[in-house]
């Protein structure tokens, strides 16, 4: 059984008519939505350089579902650690900044599937060397450790680099980096 339902209950409202007489008690009580963000991962959400001031797909977002659902929203900055025992622990009552949506993490919220990403791979256009994916082949790459990036990226190199004789990709930051 989950145990939040509120990001559920929210994108189900989105489309209704007479929104805020439908949101729980404790919103309507309140007139707010508050909603953790870690404003470090462009262009889903992060600070502008110029105004320090949040911004981001994610915090767009956020505006317009409580726009829409009649209420205000109170943006909590916190570290990734900290969203989902927030939201567990009733401190926000929905989070709004990139995560993936893993069966680890859906015992104890769930998830609204609003946006699906994966590993890109970046490299400085003068790199001559690096022209198929297959040419990271031995090679190391960076990835976030928070993500699935790295599991999928060692996944992708046993497939395509190890099965064809070639050497694994090394995931930097990670075991056996």
């Amino acid at each position: 059984m989950k145990r939040l339902f509120i990001p559920t209950v929210l994108a189900g409202l989105m489309a209704s008519t007479c929104v805020f007489a439908a949101l729980p008690a404790a919103i309507k009580d309140k007139g707010e939505i508050s909603a953790a963000i870690v404003p470090n991962y462009p262009p889903m959400d992060f600070k502008d350089p110029a105004t320090n001031k949040i911004t981001g797909l994610d915090f767009d977002l956020g505006n317009a579902l409580a726009e829409r659902l009649g209420v205000k929203i109170k943006w909590q900055e916190t570290g990734f650690e900290q969203m989902l025992s927030g939201l567990t622990t009733k401190r926000v009552d929905i989070v709004l900044s990139g995560m993936t949506d893993t069966a680890e993490r859906q015992k104890s919220v769930t998830f609204i599937d609003y946006f699906t990403s994966g590993p890109q791979l970046y490299t400085l256009a003068k790199r001559e060397d690096l022209k198929a994916l297959t040419d990271l082949c031995g090679k190391k790459v960076g990835t976030s450790r928070r993500t699935t990036w790295p599991s999928e990226i060692a996944a992708w190199s046993k497939e395509n680099c190890e099965a064809a004789g070639k050497p694994a990709i090394v995931v930097i930051g990670t075991e056996g980096s």
